[in-house]
């Protein structure tokens, strides 16, 4: 951005004096432009402690054991009812953390953007060593810890990538963290041992890389074309994608080139969505439907225009219905069935539905009957208080505080015997 405005400074500049209200209405603009890169340079990073992540938000985060600061842009469709896929940035030369291109790709939905600086200098200058990398680890945990507490996020599905010296970073630190990586994303950019140190054959067989570069990128298209062979050589999943008339400036045109966000989407929500519904198709089979509900609603969201969120949706509907209809059913039989009999049925319903609403609203169940059981069984003891009955009474108040130790009014009753055996004490 610093050299696209010190572009357009200087072409200001050129302009010629005799068109004086051109070059006023020039200079001010630049001006503006400049103040605004001037007040996001002075925007201070947020402590990792106060930091805010809202859907459609991107914020600067320092990160306290490190010492750098990095970005998170949390997509406009995030919900915590459900995990994302998060895409971890790594910038070029000479730049920042930032969230481009892959903030821009997947039109802001959809994935979790982190984009990170450099915990070293030689890192960032494409000079460290892979034998070196301790310090990017580090720091990569560091964050990785931090997003995997504030927001959901699927731990199966980390990508990693960049564009130039970011890509060049991904095939040293990706390789490196192979087993805890979805797919690389390599643009603009080879590989940075080339053909030396190949990565372990049993990681790379299958792992899914994109490769993506200006045909008119000179050197690094040819390094791409490499690279991407040799990835390919070694077992990887390449997907190579050389876009016509880009050089290693890209255009605003680049965008239209690319079929990048497909590629997120097919090795990212789509395998998400493929995996929650064989989990959750597993879980209904075993009996386990709260456990299925879940997973079948919280896939059927992700890609909801897909025939197999669709399907995952009518299987939730399924399972809500039959749920509600199970849950009346035991409604019914408070005042019909004993006390014990129905309270089994209300557990085992709510083991059968458990890590879903219906095991809450079961819980509630239970929870009422038990209350009402107990409150009754106070309110025999009251009576027989009243009528001076203190045996009874102190009988059915041992009652209560053996069985119903969960009442909301334990502990009244439990003082208020205490307070009745010193009152009979006393006489």
């Amino acid at each position: 951005m610093k050299t696209r405005l010190f572009e357009a400074f200087c072409h200001t500049k050129r302009i010629s004096c005799t068109n004086n209200s051109r070059l006023i209405g020039e200079i001010v603009c630049f001006s503006t432009l400049f103040l605004l890169l001037f007040c996001s340079v002075l925007v201070a990073d947020v402590p990792i402690s106060k930091a805010e992540l809202l859907p459609g938000k991107e914020v600067r985060i320092a990160a306290p054991e490190t010492g750098k600061n990095f970005l998170v842009y949390v997509p406009v469709d995030y919900t915590d009812k459900r995990s994302f896929p998060v895409i971890f940035c790594y910038h070029g030369y000479r730049g920042k953390a930032t969230t481009w291109p892959f903030k821009q790709v997947t039109k802001a939905k959809g994935f979790i953007v982190v984009g990170m600086n450099y915990a070293t200098d030689d890192y960032y200058k494409g000079h460290l060593p892979p034998t070196e990398t301790a310090p990017e680890k580090a720091y990569f945990n560091e964050v990785m810890a931090f997003v995997s507490a504030r927001l959901n996020i699927a731990t199966d599905y980390i990508f990693m990538g960049g564009y130039s010296q970011g890509g060049y970073s991904t095939t040293v630190l990706g390789e490196q963290l192979l087993d805890r990586l979805a797919g690389f994303l390599i643009l603009g950019a080879g590989r940075r041992n080339v053909d030396m140190e190949p990565p372990p054959a049993e990681l790379i067989r299958g792992h899914p890389i994109f490769y993506g570069v200006g045909e008119l990128d000179d050197p690094h298209y040819p390094r791409a074309k490499r690279a991407s062979g040799f990835y390919t050589e070694w077992g990887a999943d390449v997907t190579f994608e050389g876009w016509e008339n880009e050089t290693h400036s890209l255009s605003p045109q680049w965008l239209t080139k690319t079929k990048m966000r497909e590629w997120l989407i097919t090795y990212g929500p789509m395998k998400q969505v493929e995996s929650g519904f064989a989990k959750a198709q597993i879980a209904e089979k075993d009996g386990k439907l709260g456990e299925a509900f879940t997973l079948y609603t919280q896939i059927a969201g992700i890609l909801p225009d897909t025939a197999l969120c669709h399907t995952a949706e009518k299987s939730a509907m399924r399972l809500a219905t039959k749920a509600e209809t199970e849950l009346e059913k035991l409604k019914e039989a408070f005042d019909k069935k004993p006390y014990a009999e129905v309270t089994k049925a209300l557990a085992s319903f709510r083991n059968t539905y458990s890590n879903s609403i219906f095991a809450v609203r079961a819980a509630q169940l239970l929870n009422k009957l038990l209350n009402a059981k107990a409150d009754a069984l106070e309110a025999r003891a009251l009576a027989a208080e009243a009528e001076e009955d203190y045996n009874r009474a102190l009988q059915l108040y041992e009652l209560y505080l053996t069985y119903f130790a969960e009442a909301e009014r334990y502990a009244a009753v439990q003082k208020h015997v205490k307070d009745l055996k010193q009152k009979i004490e006393g006489k």
